[in-house]
């Protein structure tokens, strides 16, 4: 790697220069750095059986671990030619002494967060860990045998950054009971309100013996997934001004089932940087200097298993989404619309692949091109290319304009909910409809949800014998399709693989254990009940309840049901239109619609008590003093918190994030290889950075401060197969392979300190920069050498053919 391409915007020329010499630091306010993400696959997940099918002149290199390690030593220090700051995920036991040795040599410190483990840092790294840092640890309660001991390293250029601080970020402290509550500066509904007051009692108590099981065990254990982040202060050594920014590495949880989790760890992530960033600035104040241009600048990078428009990167990019869209009482995953997609995708890649006829596409993938004609403005208003070539051809763009399309569509699968039985009520609130199956033993529970408005169904005994019997979860099946929430009894259930992330357990031993189940069950999923919708569905089946206006159907129904002298002297009568169950009221005390009246009302009171939200009070309820009951209930859970069996503790404050329609991002972020539409965001330009046979995708970020940092470049990343298959072989394009050491592409951007720039000039972002010499699968391949795409001369050969024309006219002239 010899060369470093580099294009100025300000007098739009291009100048190749030393990479070891590229580093100029300029004397004005433009002072320039660049950072690298790199998920470089660790040793213990790279075997035959998760990276299937690749050809046998990678699989004898990548199987190898003495060459897969020389492969990604010889990648790395390539790499620190052009980056002074590395974010390394996956970087495990077996990689970290050759890694670290390797990039120590080259004059790189470093600062290393394992999995649940004590950090590491090199000896020359003099700072400390900020805060009060507790390792949690451990495994998760789904799989104690969990040793996975990858972690986030970040490595820096002693001679350019010094450590300030640095802190690790133990995402399966969300779980925690005892975790101190996040201080955020948002609204609060009753709800959350109640479970703050909830939980402030519950932490200021003294600690009891934790419980094995609670109601949402299965939730919590879902957060135990030991990911770690890595928040490292860095300060500037080069420029005339204290230049200080903080860089988080992190590696979220990857299951795509599992929105809500990643989603909770990068609200939790951005706020433990927020906490991070806000020592510092106290720290000044402290010290008197007030000046807000030295506050550091946030960089949050690293693996977040998340595609381009998921939930996850538009609370990075977008800075709020609705939470309750992904909350796992909301949100079904269909793996099978995955998979589709994921085929559909791959299969125009390839097509794409076959296909291409030799043209490049104005991002300029390819890395050993003529300089001139590999300058691309990435400020430009067609989203980042440039189309027009010095030889008046334009590249086709249809091609990766199809691709960042397909990723998107693809990706959205967690921004939006259709369930057919939104109401336009729900629809206007965007309020998901949230909905339950509770196995057998639940018969009286769900009769209350039923009563209540909920849509509600039973475990039927055909599916209770084969689950009992055969050991066949049919009911697991069951809510997935139906998309609805497991409520069961039985512990054995949750410890279960495949048993659904949101399965609430219920204690059915006394009706005031089942009371308070009912009350903790609508406060977590933030259930908000109109009670004009009581009574609406059948108790017995779930069905929809519809008024009987015939007058021979409505003696039927009183004969059937023993009541055959009432035809007359009732108005209306009702029916359920599934099992044909008949409904009528009567104001006789001892009538049964009496009976069910009283129900209702005690389960419409005992609600308010314990603070569910209540919207509406029929005439049926005029005798219901609404602020009374909340005022009830307000001060018996301030006497008597401790009468509840649910102490989960700050767990519940993440479950209340899920309830939030604005989740907020308090940094205004923007993505390093972001498009833009009229000066907004609109993709990535990336469609993938993970290329396996069983998934392709983009999945790795780096986010910065856009009103802080001005990006003048990014790394050059293939974007179509035919780039990463140079020499054509079948699956040639599966990674890891004989060039590349790691399942996932290196992605990298360039940014200089802007004090004082306009935002809304495109041309203040310059072009893509390139290192020549990398691994040769990331070199041109303009043409398919099996024949089926007749050879084209590339742009580079075209130049350089022109170049030794010039040359050769101008010999002839001196001669």
């Amino acid at each position: 790697m010899e060369e470093l391409i580099h294009h100025d915007s300000a007098n739009a020329t291009t100048t190749t220069t030393s990479a070891k010499n590229s580093w100029d630091l300029k004397k004005d306010n433009s002072v320039t750095f660049s950072i690298a993400s790199f998920n470089i696959l660790a040793e213990a997940y790279l075997t035959p059986r998760s990276h299937k099918n690749l050809p046998p002149s990678c699989a004898n290199i990548v199987f190898d671990k003495k060459l897969r390690r020389k492969l990604l030593c010889d990648t790395l220090e390539k790499l620190t030619e052009v980056f002074d700051i590395l974010c390394l995920q996956e970087l495990d036991d077996a990689l970290q002494d050759v890694v670290f040795e390797r990039l120590e040599n080259l004059g790189y410190s470093f600062v290393y967060a394992p999995r649940g483990g004590v950090p590491i840092k090199s000896s020359n790294v003099n700072a400390d860990i900020a805060g009060d840092q507790t390792f949690m640890g451990g495994g998760n309660e789904k799989g104690q045998d969990d040793v996975r001991s990858d972690g986030c390293a970040t490595f820096f250029c002693k001679k350019r950054w010094s450590c300030v601080k640095y802190n690790i970020v133990n995402f399966d402290d969300l779980a925690e009971e005892n975790r101190p509550l996040l201080e955020e500066e948002e609204e609060e509904d009753s709800t959350q309100s109640s479970y703050k007051e909830h939980n402030a009692n519950n932490f200021s108590k003294k600690k009891k013996k934790k419980s094995r099981h609670s109601p949402i065990s299965g939730i919590i254990a879902s957060y135990r997934r030991r990911n770690t982040a890595l928040v490292v202060e860095l300060q500037h050594n080069m420029s005339s001004r204290a230049n200080h920014i903080v860089v988080a590495n992190a590696h979220l949880y990857w299951h795509p089932g599992y929105e809500y989790v990643k989603l909770s760890q990068a609200h939790y992530l951005v706020h433990k940087v927020k906490e991070f960033v806000n020592e510092s600035v106290t720290k000044d104040s402290q010290s008197g200097d007030d000046d807000e241009s030295r506050r550091p600048i946030v960089l949050i990078c690293g693996d977040m298993n998340s595609k381009p428009n998921s939930v996850v990167y538009n609370y990075f990019t977008k800075g709020m989404v609705d939470a309750r869209l992904v909350a796992p009482w909301n949100f079904s995953y269909d793996e099978i619309q995955e998979q589709e997609e994921l085929a559909l995708q791959m299969e125009q890649l390839t097509m794409n692949h076959n296909t291409s006829q030799g043209t490049i596409d104005g991002c300029n993938e390819d890395l050993d091109q003529d300089p001139v004609v590999g300058v691309v403005d990435c400020g430009s208003d067609n989203g980042g290319f440039d189309n027009d070539k010095e030889d008046g051809s334009t590249c086709a763009m249809n091609k990766d304009e199809a691709l960042s399309s397909l990723v998107n569509q693809s990706s959205t699968c967690c921004s939006q909910v259709n369930d057919p039985l939104l109401d336009d009520r729900s629809i206007v609130a965007i309020q998901p409809t949230t909905r339950y199956l509770l196995d057998v033993t639940l018969n009286k529970f769900s009769r209350w949800l039923r009563i209540l408005g909920q849509d509600a169904v039973l475990e039927t005994t055909e599916e209770e014998k084969l689950r009992t019997g055969e050991g066949k979860m049919l009911l697991f099946e069951r809510c997935r399709k139906e998309k609805r929430n497991l409520i069961t009894t039985s512990k054995t259930l949750l410890v279960r693989k495949d048993c659904p992330p949101g399965t609430y357990l219920v204690n059915p031993s006394t009706t005031t254990s089942l009371e308070d189940a009912l009350v903790h069950l609508l406060l977590l999923h933030g259930v908000t009940l109109y009670p004009d919708d009581f009574l609406t569905r059948c108790v017995v089946c779930n069905g929809a309840i519809v008024e009987v206006f015939d007058r021979a159907e409505q003696k039927a129904i009183f004969v059937e049901y023993g009541s055959p002298d009432l035809t007359e002297e009732l108005d209306h009568v009702y029916k359920c239109s599934s099992c044909g169950q008949g409904y009528w009221w009567s104001s006789s005390p001892n009538s049964s619609a009496s009976r069910v009246k009283d129900a209702c009302t005690h389960l419409l009171k005992l609600c308010l008590r314990g603070g569910v939200q209540v919207e509406g009070q029929p005439e049926f309820f005029s005798h219901v003093n609404y602020e009374e009951e909340r005022n009830r209930g307000r001060i018996e859970r301030m006497k008597n918190l401790s009468r509840t069996k649910y102490h989960p503790g700050a767990i519940e404050e993440v479950l209340g994030w899920l309830k939030t329609e604005n989740l907020r991002n308090p940094f205004d972020l923007k993505s390093s290889y972001a498009t833009e539409k009229d000066g907004v965001g609109d993709g990535e330009l990336l469609p993938f950075t993970n290329v396996t046979s069983d998934f392709v995708g983009a999945l790795d970020y780096i986010f910065f401060e856009k009103e802080k940092l001005r990006q003048v470049g990014r790394f050059t990343v293939p974007k179509s197969f035919a780039k990463l298959n140079s020499e054509s072989e079948h699956n040639g394009h599966l990674l890891p392979s004989k060039y590349w050491p790691s399942d996932h592409l290196c992605i990298g951007a360039k940014f200089s300190f802007a004090y004082s720039f306009d935002k809304n000039d495109s041309s203040q972002i310059t072009s893509t920069f390139v290192p020549s010499g990398l691994p040769a699968h990331l070199s041109p391949q303009l043409g398919c050498n099996c024949g089926c795409v007749p050879k084209v001369l590339s742009l580079f050969q075209m130049a350089e053919l022109r170049k030794q024309a010039k040359l050769k006219k101008a010999s002839e002239k001196r001669s």
